[in-house]
């Protein structure tokens, strides 16, 4: 375990300068990320009219929900790390990795950080224009955000995402394309995380068996959290519900490699 964590520093390290060889993809992949706040500046420009509010939401509350979703996608989002994982195990690239003594799932976690970091530093400056831009026409509420919440459910956010994407990319030891899969997940998260739409905003019965499901503490809940809007109570029930799905599906993840590895066999490497 000593070695393991003294090799976590050198795995994150390269696996950053691999990233920032990307560097360009992931400047013009945020400024495009950050093209949908244009649309929601008109959709509930739209939906808003001449009403002061929209459930608990003004319109600058609203808009500037969709501006802090951004960042938590920035820190938090997965960026093709499930396919590097099933690609490592359908063309047997998991024997190099086996023969060190790391184990699998803190190298990834390592690589999952380093990307996250590169990433975040490329959208540092596509981001922050939008929301110049942006803070131009509306007020946002941005002197409102609260960063005791807001940190730890960012991290919880980040743990979660990584062990959800672990778990479904180890299904690539049964699975010859994991894909389907993983794009079905990836439209739960969207409609069911907080993305189109803050859950809130539901109906109060819809809302409650929302915030019983990990999606919504993928982006709703850390959103949330660092713009202020939840009570010291929410946060607390929140965090424990964010923190408890995150430690599942780390338990799953590591009772599927277990089984994925008695199935696995691959020659050379």
């Amino acid at each position: 375990m000593t070695a393991s964590l003294r090799a976590l520093p050198a795995v994150f390290s390269l696996g950053l300068q691999r990233q920032l060889a990307y560097r360009w993809n992931y400047f013009l992949r945020a400024a495009f990320s950050a093209l949908p706040l244009l649309v929601s500046f008109v959709f509930w420009g739209a939906v808003f009219g001449d009403r002061e509010t929209v459930g608990n939401y003004t319109f600058a509350g609203i808009l500037t929900y969709y501006a802090v979703l951004l960042v938590v996608e920035a820190v938090s989002q997965p960026s093709d790390d499930d396919f590097q994982i099933a690609t490592e195990i359908r063309e047997g690239m998991l024997n190099p990795i086996l023969l060190r003594p790391l184990p699998y799932g803190l190298y990834r976690a390592a690589l999952f950080a380093a990307g996250r970091c590169a990433y975040f530093i490329a959208a540092l400056i596509p981001v922050s224009l939008c929301l110049f831009l942006l803070g131009q026409g509306v007020d946002l509420e941005l002197g409102n955000l609260n960063l005791v919440h807001g940190l730890p459910a960012l991290l919880g956010s980040a743990l979660l995402q990584f062990s959800l994407t672990l778990c479904l990319s180890l299904c690539a030891f049964w699975l010859l394309e994991v894909s389907a899969l993983i794009f079905l997940v990836y439209a739960l998260e969207y409609l069911a995380g907080g993305h189109v739409f803050p859950l809130d905003l539901l109906p109060a019965p819809i809302f409650a068996v929302a915030r019983l499901l990990p999606f919504a503490y993928e982006y709703w809940f850390p959103t949330a959290a660092l713009c202020g809007q939840l009570t010291d109570e929410a946060w607390k029930a929140g965090l424990c519900l964010q923190y408890g799905w995150a430690f599942f599906f780390m338990v799953l993840a590591h009772f599927i490699w277990k089984a994925g590895l008695r199935r696995y066999t691959a020659a050379g490497g």
